[in-house]
């Protein structure tokens, strides 16, 4: 097994895939569905997690950087399979095996990230607004996480 392989199959396991029954609950909770105008099951947990099963080459995947890392498809799932876990995971393995362009370094805590995804929502919902406003694409999908919740609790 080289390197890559078993970064790969250790996301798996410690993100408990393997246990996923298919039920569907953490797409019924994802937030993506409200965030992305093109959400579909290729960009869900489950569709994530069902790629990742079938061995598809995931890490290559555009769609394992909408996740926002929320947790909800964790909390719901009754097998305890992490979502989160996993998605942190193949990202970490796409930027150490170099698969991806663009990466950022998020302002806040330096964490490398992929804004892509992020940006083309973002720039499509506010088109109008002032520049500053599109200063939280330089932070990563925790820390924007971390400071939506600062704000609104």
């Amino acid at each position: 097994m080289t390197n890559s392989e078993d970064k790969f199959a250790k996301a798996k396991k410690s993100s408990g895939v393997y246990g996923c029954v298919e039920c569907g609950k953490c797409v019924a909770v994802c937030p993506m569905a409200e965030m992305y105008t093109n959400f579909s099951i290729e960009m869900s947990p489950r569709g994530i997690i069902k790629k990742t099963l079938n061995g598809n080459n995931i890490i290559t995947d555009e769609n394992i950087w909408y996740c926002t890392e929320c947790n909800a498809g964790t909390d719901v799932c009754p097998q305890g399979v992490s979502c989160r876990d996993l998605i942190r995971d193949l990202r970490k393995i796409a930027i150490e095996e170099n698969v991806v362009e663009n990466i950022k370094y998020c302002t806040r805590c330096g964490k490398q990230f992929l804004s892509v995804p992020a940006k083309n929502f973002v720039f499509k919902r506010l088109k109008e607004e002032p520049p500053n406003v599109l200063d939280v694409l330089e932070l990563c999908p925790s820390c924007r996480r971390e400071i939506y919740m600062l704000r609104n609790t």
